[in-house]
């Protein structure tokens, strides 16, 4: 009973996850609270020039916090990351994802094309890290290549090194991390997880596919004439020469990451700006 259980369990990587930044949803939700309000004052008392104008850029300026705010974000599912910025939309497969690190920004680096040197960095607009808060990280990575030492506060409590078995009351190092851990580092090391796991099961895929394919066939009335097949496996690649799985098996075509203009949204940011030039300068 319990095989069964476990095995109808949801996989946790194919799950659809979204990141974006939080302050920016609620920057978004303030403007577009007083954006009604301006709009409703200016429907009920204005009735000239200067109202039309004034709707027109609240309307502008709503548009811009709809691109740059509220759009940004990085979903993560089983095909893999979708950085989507106020311009431009980027879609990178697990196999053409080779790191996730957080410098100012979430970074996605890709595999390098065949013949290049290094892979192309995707900057996300969605989730990003302050100054201080790359200080503090830096901090945390020097501190941790420390030797622990033994602390005695005034109570004359000798507290355990970090690394060591927890107490009573006391937190584990891995809780004291993640609670250390800002929301770019969090979404950070929660991507670059998922892309560990589908190397893996990649790697794991291709190793039995090679072992089915090298095992000698049974032999039948039909095959018993025929020439033996080959048992050799199948070419794997120089080794290092990138994660499992950057070439797809069933085309051979490299996969690489997609850039998408974000025509729709750009037109909604840039349409309401022509409008209000083009009133204010009738």
């Amino acid at each position: 009973m319990l095989p069964q259980q476990q095995s109808s369990r949801k996989n946790p990587d194919d799950d659809r996850e979204v990141f974006r930044s939080a302050g920016s949803m609620v920057l978004s939700w303030a403007w577009l609270l007083v954006a009604v309000i301006a709009l409703i004052d200016l429907a009920v008392q204005g009735r000239d020039h200067a109202a039309v104008l004034t709707a027109l850029a609240i309307i502008a300026i709503s548009a811009v916090v709809y691109g740059c705010a509220w759009r940004p974000r990085i979903v993560a599912d089983s095909s893999g990351i979708t950085v989507v910025n106020p311009l431009r939309d980027h879609q990178v497969s697990w196999a053409a994802v080779s790191n996730v690190d957080v410098v100012n920004a979430v970074r996605v680096h890709t595999t390098p094309a065949p013949g290049a040197t290094s892979g192309k960095v995707i900057y996300s607009w969605a989730v990003q890290s302050s100054p201080s808060s790359a200080r503090r990280a830096a901090r945390r990575a020097g501190l941790s290549g420390q030797r622990p030492r033994l602390t005695r506060p005034r109570s004359g409590r000798v507290y355990p090194p970090p690394g060591a078995t927890p107490g009573y009351g006391q937190i584990p190092e891995p809780a004291k991390d993640a609670l250390d851990r800002t929301s770019a580092e969090f979404t950070a090391g929660r991507l670059a997880e998922r892309a560990q796991h589908a190397r893996q099961a990649r790697a794991t895929k291709a190793k039995a596919e090679a072992v089915h394919q090298a095992s000698p066939e049974p032999v039948t009335a039909e095959s018993a004439g025929a020439a033996p097949a080959s048992a050799e496996p199948l070419d794997a690649g120089p080794a290092g020469a990138g994660p499992a799985g950057v070439v797809d098996t069933a085309t051979g075509a490299v996969e690489r990451p997609v850039t998408r203009w974000a025509w729709g949204p750009i037109a909604i940011m840039v349409v309401p700006i022509v409008i209000l030039i083009i009133v204010a300068f009738a």
